[in-house]
């Protein structure tokens, strides 16, 4: 029971930080692109894309420090705990310095001869290179302190250092205008002091509240243990190096091929996706810890139970949310930005469907990781995922629209979900009729019966708010409907509804108490 509080609890605060950050993102981007103006804010989105690839090796070392943290919480062994901490630090710590090196030895022949960059933003573009490498090394050397709250499901702080970090965001875009000088420095600036405080946040809180975060262990300090989570990370380096070439690979070849310009789009698109894959993630932070600990408890079934439920509310809560995005993109675009540039709708359209495919198996990675058999995974889902970039580069070479690129990456999410399934149902021993009746089919329906009313729905009312605002309360009732019905499971629904019956009889009890 207080697991599962935890978890709800830890869920509501992933929510709420959500909300703020696509606030913030609603309220800010216009202003900052109004500001730039495309082309610099193209600039921006595509060097910082270039430098994103340097963070693939970080994205796979901090998998596998919350997956041994996590192990040893549920194992309830505080010395491996502690060691596995110290593992991280020092590995992350080294890695940072490594990246400094690489990001900042590689600035001339990045910007001067593989971007395509204007020449009179050259000078600028140094500048904005090197603030955003300053901004990436410190997320580097956070990351431990952050992989161990993760593990520790500290996920309310976490959120409330991210809130932090959007508010600093947005105060810095309403004063971007009234700078003097160069507003895409400026903008850069801002930037990194929005990173700073995910930088200082989880460190301080972590050392006060945590004393393994202060109690290093000589024991990870020595080179077996350094080699053991390099070598369970190591596999991992491929999965986060494909998830880095699927996001940013698009982005340099349309830089490439077609300018900063679409750049520009891309940027928004990659934004709107960034909101979106939040949503989910919500649900995927809440449970991954669980998950590995019902594992190194030996609950296989609960630890399959916990995945499925991951998958199908991961892919339900996303689709409630941007069902009314995708049918009414050109209508969001309008309310969201003064100039819409061209290619931004069909990105962001194409970007969200590929996200979608992913919910419906994003459950099964947490899984995955606990057994620790994860080599031939990562490497065939990488692959899977990194198909977007030379089967988008053929298409553009052969004169095919933009979004060409972005269908690619659709047909590779398909796979990699495949993929996913195939190696959770071998290596994890969960059941494929299990995810079947528990995942795909409350999904697919609930996706049939919500688009069809949503059509229905643009069909009888004009475009414009209210046919928005509709749209989004009729697509909730339907998709709650529908999990209801056929995705809760009989005793799970009567606890619900034993828990709803409890909750009205308190609150009838306080309401009495208050009036007498």
């Amino acid at each position: 029971m207080r697991d599962s509080t935890r978890i709800i609890a830890n869920t509501i605060a992933s929510y709420a930080r959500l909300c703020v950050l696509a606030l913030v993102g609603i309220l800010a981007t216009p202003i900052i692109l109004h500001v730039l103006g495309p082309v610099d804010f193209g600039i921006f989105s595509v060097i910082a894309g270039s430098l994103a690839f340097l963070m693939f090796i970080n994205g796979a070392l901090t998998t596998g420090a919350q997956r041994h943290i996590a192990y040893s919480l549920g194992e309830n062994n505080q010395r491996d705990v502690i060691k596995w901490f110290t593992v991280s630090l020092i590995v992350h710590i080294a890695l940072g310095i490594v990246v400094a090196v690489i990001a900042l030895g590689s600035c001339h022949w990045v910007l001067y001869k593989f971007l395509n960059l204007p020449p009179g933003r050259l000078a600028a573009a140094v500048w904005i290179y090197r603030m955003v490498a300053i901004a990436m090394v410190s997320n580097i050397i956070a990351t431990p302190f952050q992989a161990f709250m993760m593990a520790q499901e500290s996920i309310v702080v976490l959120s409330l250092i991210s809130i932090l970090s959007a508010i600093t965001t947005i105060v810095g875009a309403l004063v971007l205008r009234f700078l003097p000088g160069d507003s895409l420095l400026w903008y850069s600036s801002i930037y990194c002091l929005s990173q700073l405080v995910l930088f200082l946040g989880p460190i301080s809180y972590a050392l006060f509240r945590y004393r393994e975060c202060r109690n290093l262990s000589r024991e990870g300090m020595r080179w077996h243990n350094l080699l053991e989570l390099l070598s369970f990370s190591g596999w991992n380096f491929f999965g986060a190096l494909a998830a880095v070439i699927r996001s940013q690979g698009p982005a340099l070849l349309l830089n490439i091929f077609i300018g900063p310009s679409a750049n520009a789009a891309y940027g928004l698109a990659i934004q709107a996706n960034g909101f979106s894959s939040e949503i989910s993630w919500g649900v995927l932070r809440a449970t991954t810890s669980p998950i590995v600990k019902r594992y190194a408890l030996g609950d296989q079934k609960g630890m399959a139970s916990l995945s499925n439920l991951a998958n199908k509310y991961a892919f339900l809560i996303l689709w409630v949310a941007i069902a009314p995005v995708l049918f009414e993109i050109g209508f969001c675009l309008r309310l969201w930005l003064r100039h819409v540039p061209a290619y931004t709708a069909s990105f962001v359209v194409l970007l969200l469907i590929a996200l979608l495919i992913d919910q419906l198996t994003s459950g099964f990675g947490a899984s995955l990781q606990a057994t620790g058999r994860i080599a031939l995974y990562q490497i065939v889902v990488g692959a899977m995922n990194c198909i977007v970039v030379p089967a988008g580069y053929i298409l553009l070479r052969l004169g095919m629209p933009a979004d060409s690129i972005l269908w690619a990456g659709i047909g590779g999410a398909m796979l990699a979900g495949l993929c996913r399934l195939w190696f959770a149902r071998t290596a994890a021993r969960i059941s494929v009729t299990d995810w079947l009746r528990h995942v795909l089919l409350p999904s697919a329906i609930s996706l049939f019966a919500s688009t069809m009313v949503i059509l229905l729905i643009r069909g009888m009312i004009q475009d414009g708010a209210i046919r928005f605002g509709i749209i989004l309360l009729v697509n909730t009732t339907v998709v709650a409907t529908c999990l209801w019905e056929f995705g809760i499971a009989p005793d799970h629904r009567a606890k619900l509804i034993a828990l709803k019956n409890q909750l009205y009889r308190r609150i009838s009890g306080i309401m009495r108490l208050s009036e007498s």
